[in-house]
């Protein structure tokens, strides 16, 4: 097998310096990709009540499961339920 693409490169990089990490650029992408990503969402988007999920309150006996039990409508479809009763 023939590798000397590997010392082509190395040759032709060698005079170049690596570039250097900038800790604050690498801290503020990452704040940003976490606040983009599903788990913010999914927080953003948790019901005023106090609970994430209906459901998991609910069978968890948390604290607010009388307000998820209200919240579910009588269903355990979370998208159904958000939509509101049904006719």
């Amino acid at each position: 097998m023939d590798l000397s693409f590997f010392r082509r490169a190395e040759q032709r990089f060698a005079s170049r310096m690596p570039a250097r990490l900038d800790f604050d650029m690498l801290v503020a992408t990452l704040r940003t990709q976490r606040e983009a990503g599903p788990a913010a969402l999914a927080r953003t988007a948790a019901p005023a009540a106090g609970f994430a999920d209906p459901l998991a309150e609910i069978l968890l006996a948390g604290p607010a499961w009388r307000e998820a039990v209200a919240a579910q409508r009588g269903c355990f479809n979370p998208h159904v339920a958000r939509q509101g009763p049904v006719n």
